[in-house]
């Protein structure tokens, strides 16, 4: 690629912004991500090659937002997994239960949510 030298001038402030950015824009070089930036704005200018710009950073957006959330419910429903596992031993144990004991069942019933991938089925479940 043939390049041509160019100087500009910069706020120290946006320098720092930029070092930053650098790393979310998988630039190796100050020079990449000035070059990355300056053909994302000319598309975004253009408006017709816009898409080409915007298309991937919506779908990467996308994609985190659903991670995260993906990530929060996947979080939840273990949790709701254990809750309901703890509930079913009680019922099926019908006694009165401590404290201590309470988190104790809380520790047994993760980690046989764990190894099951949160499915429990109650005709498997052990009532020692």
């Amino acid at each position: 690629m043939n390049k041509e030298r160019h100087v500009y001038y910069q706020e120290p402030e946006q320098a720092k912004k930029m070092k930053t950015a650098m790393q979310l824009a998988n630039c190796t070089s100050e020079s990449d991500f000035v070059r990355t930036a300056i053909d994302f704005y000319i598309g975004y200018l253009l408006q017709n090659e816009s898409l080409d710009y915007l298309s991937p950073v919506i779908n990467r957006s996308i994609k985190n937002v659903i991670g995260g959330v993906e990530k929060n419910i996947s979080d939840m429903l273990f949790k709701l997994a254990v809750e309901t596992g703890m509930a079913t031993r009680i019922v099926g144990n019908s006694f009165e239960i401590s404290d201590e004991l309470l988190e104790d069942l809380r520790g047994y019933i993760s980690q046989m949510v764990a190894e099951n991938n949160g499915v429990l089925h109650l005709e498997n479940m052990r009532f020692d």
